[in-house]
């Protein structure tokens, strides 16, 4: 169980040391240097929380960054904190509620040969406190290089030892305990379907389990397109109990009316659904929005589901970011936007990378421009209490735009 301040936030993810033979940059300004470590964030819980004025302090450094005022983090989101974009560079495109800072700090942080990572509440005079590389716990209450620290903080928690770091590598909370050598993900969710989705094919809604790259699944915008490339993740009951962040969100059999789904359709919170109406084009100036599945919870028919068995996330990627039919519900392809391929696991890049040889990570041929404006958090939040206010439907059914399919050459 992690460590926690407020009810539910801890540390997920710290960039150590950026250089090395993955080197990382962070703010993407060409040069993968010290300035570009982070440490991420996440909240465990089920409510969102105020980390305003929550502190970072490192022995030595001090109070290193204080989160501002008005910051609030959604539930299984998270908050990457970079120690100084550089001149030409950015802070990373975070996706969903997901939340970004530059702490603007001139010295190094983090020593890579083993540092404390201290996170301070001083609201509830808290701290929680992690160690990398061996390093020795700190007192950061009575302890030397800690000045300006409070004299009558607890500990919430024990020490986490997040083992060594690899360089270039980052180190990230798994289910399986601290992973050293994974490539770093600031501020990135999963995007995709779960076991059991039904995608529309010429022979008919088939199980996305026995789809493979080549198959055609029908489009909104373009008609029958063929996939790209498509990968599984195996969740299981272990990793659910140690993220809840992986539990997907359920759409109940006939939430649009009859058979639309047709079954119950199970997708990863971040995954977006199509939305449209009056209400979507006077809050968004859209007739149509795709929208995070974890914000559609408010309205009947969308919720949390528990699984009480192990299941799949598949990524579905076409050539083009698409509106798919899934389960009769109109739902997007996987979206390779800016930032969009760090969200996949090291394994999933590597595929995608000996199976597109001509596009990949940052190559232009598999970037992707978003099919539907993309929304998120508490504007889309409000537009569902709208919909369920006014007694309006919300999720938009599967309707092909054009007046005859159209096939890939070929």
């Amino acid at each position: 169980m992690a460590s926690t301040l407020l009810g539910g936030i801890a540390i997920n993810e710290v960039l150590v040391d950026p250089n090395g033979a993955n080197d990382f940059d962070t703010d993407g300004n060409g040069v993968a240097r010290g300035a570009d470590e982070f440490i991420e964030l996440i909240n465990t819980s089920d409510a969102a929380i105020d980390i305003s004025g929550l502190e970072l302090w490192d022995r030595g450094r001090d109070n290193w960054f204080t989160f501002p005022s008005g910051t609030i983090l959604e539930p299984g989101a998270v908050a990457v904190v970079v120690r100084n974009v550089q001149n030409g560079g950015s802070l990373p495109a975070v996706t969903g509620d997901n939340l970004a800072f530059d702490a603007n700090y001139g010295g190094g942080v983090f020593n890579n040969n083993g540092d404390n990572i201290v996170v301070y509440d001083p609201n509830n005079d808290e701290y929680i406190q992690a160690i990398y590389n061996g390093d020795s716990v700190d007192d950061p209450v009575n302890g030397p290089g800690y000045s300006g620290f409070s004299s009558t903080a607890t500990q919430s928690g024990t020490t986490e030892d997040w083992g060594n770091d690899q360089d270039g590598f980052s180190i990230q909370r798994t289910s399986a305990g601290f992973n050293n050598s994974l490539t770093p993900t600031p501020g990135t969710d999963i995007v995709c379907f779960a076991s059991g989705t039904l995608l529309e094919t010429p022979q008919g809604f088939t199980p996305i389990a026995a789809l493979r790259a080549g198959d055609l699944v029908n489009t909104m915008d373009d008609g029958w397109q063929p996939i790209r490339w498509i990968f599984a993740r195996r969740v299981t009951l272990a990793d659910l109990h140690a993220d809840p962040n992986l539990l997907p969100i359920a759409i109940s059999a006939n939430g649009l009316g009859d058979n639309q789904p047709s079954t119950p359709l199970l997708i990863s919170r971040q995954h977006r659904i199509l939305i449209e109406g009056k209400i979507a084009r006077c809050m968004f100036g859209a007739e149509q929005i795709l929208a995070a599945a974890k914000d559609l919870t408010g309205c009947e028919g969308i919720r949390v589901h528990h699984p009480d068995t192990g299941f799949f996330y598949y990524h579905v990627l076409l050539d083009k970011h698409q509106i798919l039919n899934a389960n009769g519900i109109a739902a997007e392809s996987l979206y390779l936007g800016p930032g969009a391929m760090t969200a996949l696991s090291g394994d999933a890049q590597e595929e995608l990378r000996l199976l597109c040889p001509h596009g990949g990570l940052g190559v232009p041929a598999l970037s992707q421009t978003p099919s539907r404006p993309l929304t998120r958090g508490a504007r889309v939040r409000t537009l569902v209490k709208r919909h369920v206010r006014n007694n309006r439907e919300l999720l938009a059914a599967f309707r092909r735009t054009l007046t005859h399919d159209r096939h890939p050459e070929g």
